[in-house]
């Protein structure tokens, strides 16, 4: 056997099994937005959405690539890229027209809230929102879910959901819509104490998990429903939401 032939067969088996065994990187976009997801000073990304996505990972076909980044840039490249995902985001009839939901892995409670040395805002309901200002963060859901729309009067656009309740904490504006989750998230990133808010009127219990592209190849999707279908069924699911949420909570929310 001549030495080129030899020199062959070793390179072939050193890069042949390397190139079959490759994976397909599939870009997963989302926002920093702790409990959910974010990324510590270690440059690690941690949170309860992403403890899911490390239990997917083995009943993928492909590699998960997380991106964090603003949630208006994470939105877009979302709702434009074929066979990219996006976590955590919101079920809304609006969203369901500009991609495919693959599952939710969460349930929260959305309620508008006011300072709580405002006992003269009182809202019986969702329409009484138009008698005050409201601050909401830019591509929000609430937007969706209040049926507003971007040239509302009495509402304003910001940047962030901390920079609503700025506004909110500095009598800038009369309410603030977020989920109890976030809000609760918020008003420690702040500096705020949860006594000096006080939520008006619960709006909904919203569904959060993944969605993708509307035109992402179906096997890819499917995949993925397929992997989330099986934390649920084999307890895993369960078992990542009771360490990062009450139990009370945890259990509502595994059912299919």
């Amino acid at each position: 056997m001549s030495r080129f032939v030899l020199a062959f067969i070793i390179v072939a088996s050193v890069f042949i099994p390397q190139m079959v065994c490759a994976r397909d990187k599939i870009v997963f976009y989302t926002e920093s937005y702790p409990p959910f997801q974010s990324q510590n000073q270690q440059g690690e990304f941690v949170g309860f959405a992403i403890d899911i996505l490390h239990a997917a990972q083995p009943y993928l076909d492909f590699d998960i690539d997380i991106q964090i980044m603003p949630w208006s840039r994470a939105y877009h490249n979302a709702q434009t890229q074929p066979n990219t995902f996006i976590f955590s985001i919101a079920n809304t009839e609006k969203r369901l027209a500009h991609f495919k939901w693959i599952d939710g892995f969460y349930t929260v409670q959305d309620m508008i809230y006011r300072k709580s040395n405002r006992p003269d805002i009182v809202l019986d309901n969702i329409d009484d929102i138009n008698r005050y200002t409201l601050a909401l963060s830019r591509s929000d859901a609430a937007l969706d879910r209040l049926k507003l729309d971007n040239k509302h009067p009495n509402v304003y656009l910001v940047r962030s959901q901390t920079a609503a309740l700025k506004m909110l904490h500095f009598d800038r504006v009369d309410l603030i819509y977020n989920n109890e989750v976030g809000f609760a998230e918020d008003i420690k990133k702040m500096g705020y104490t949860l006594s000096e808010f006080t939520p008006v009127l619960p709006v909904v219990n919203m569904p959060i998990g993944i969605s993708t592209h509307k035109d992402t190849d179906e096997k890819l999707a499917d995949n993925m429903r397929q992997a989330l279908h099986m934390l649920k069924q084999n307890g895993e699911l369960a078992q990542i939401t009771t360490r990062w949420f009450a139990p009370r909570v945890a259990t509502a929310l595994v059912t299919e």
